[in-house]
């Protein structure tokens, strides 16, 4: 199965990597992270522990995907 990867940032500050289907529904999760020690994306350990916590900051706009090429 294909999956997409990506950083989205909680409007706390803290940030989250976000495995998801190519559909668009999340997947897996790993975090907080502190925004200045972000890694490669293949380096988390993706857990569904998280999803519904992510499904719902989403879903309430407290989770917006990140641009990682303006935070290197």
């Amino acid at each position: 199965m294909d999956t997409i990867k990506g950083f989205w940032q909680h409007t706390n500050g803290k940030v989250y990597a976000i495995e998801s289907d190519t559909f668009g529904k999340i997947i897996g999760g790993a975090g907080p992270l502190e925004p200045h020690d972000l890694q490669n994306l293949n380096d988390y350990d993706y857990k569904p522990d998280i999803v519904e916590w992510l499904t719902d900051a989403a879903a309430q706009h407290k989770l917006h995907r990140m641009n990682v090429g303006l935070y290197r």
